[in-house]
């Protein structure tokens, strides 16, 4: 785990001090980890037997995908490079809802990595000039957002409820 934190840093450290020849390189990278986070969280549910944690990763990544969609359409800004629908940053949500559902489900030191990995999506689409901060940054606020909603853990269940005369939503903590 050392090491790949280490890796992770020294390319973070190499892109800020680094030039635009390696952006290309970065932008390749981060496309590959934008798909493999998804992969890796799905892959876990089927390697820990987590039926029940697989059903929440389809729910929180549809969900981000869906409202990323309906976002970047709907607002449909333009990017820094001057293609279009650049808001939310659609690999940074995908990449944040794989960490938080890996960390939700199976805890902060598997998710750990995660994160730093999301975190390096985003940073590749601002050097790439696909987004500005702020895209890359509700990209990672929606789909953090939406896997903490459909993600439990055994310390947090979250729930709806309906009967004849109310409904309205379930929350239990244990400490």
């Amino acid at each position: 785990m050392k090491n790949q934190l280490f890796l992770v840093l020294a390319l973070l450290l190499c892109g800020v001090c680094g030039n635009n020849a390696f952006a290309n390189q970065y932008e390749s990278f981060g496309d590959a980890i934008q798909y493999a986070m998804p992969l890796t969280a799905l892959g876990m549910s089927f390697s820990e037997k987590d039926p029940e944690g697989r059903m929440q990763f389809y729910k929180s990544f549809g969900a981000t995908f869906g409202v990323c969609q309906t976002v970047k359409f709907s607002v449909n800004r333009t990017r820094p490079n001057g293609a279009d629908r650049s808001f939310p940053s659609g690999h940074t949500s995908a990449s944040f809802s794989s960490a938080t559902y890996i960390h939700q489900r199976y805890g902060i030191k598997k998710g750990r990595i995660a994160y730093f990995a999301a975190a390096f999506v985003g940073w590749t689409r601002i050097q790439a000039n696909k987004h500005y901060v702020s895209d890359v940054v509700a990209g990672a606020a929606l789909g953090s957002l939406s896997s903490y909603i459909f993600t439990s853990n055994k310390d947090m269940s979250l729930g709806g409820y309906k009967d004849a005369d109310s409904s309205g939503i379930n929350i239990q903590f244990r400490w």
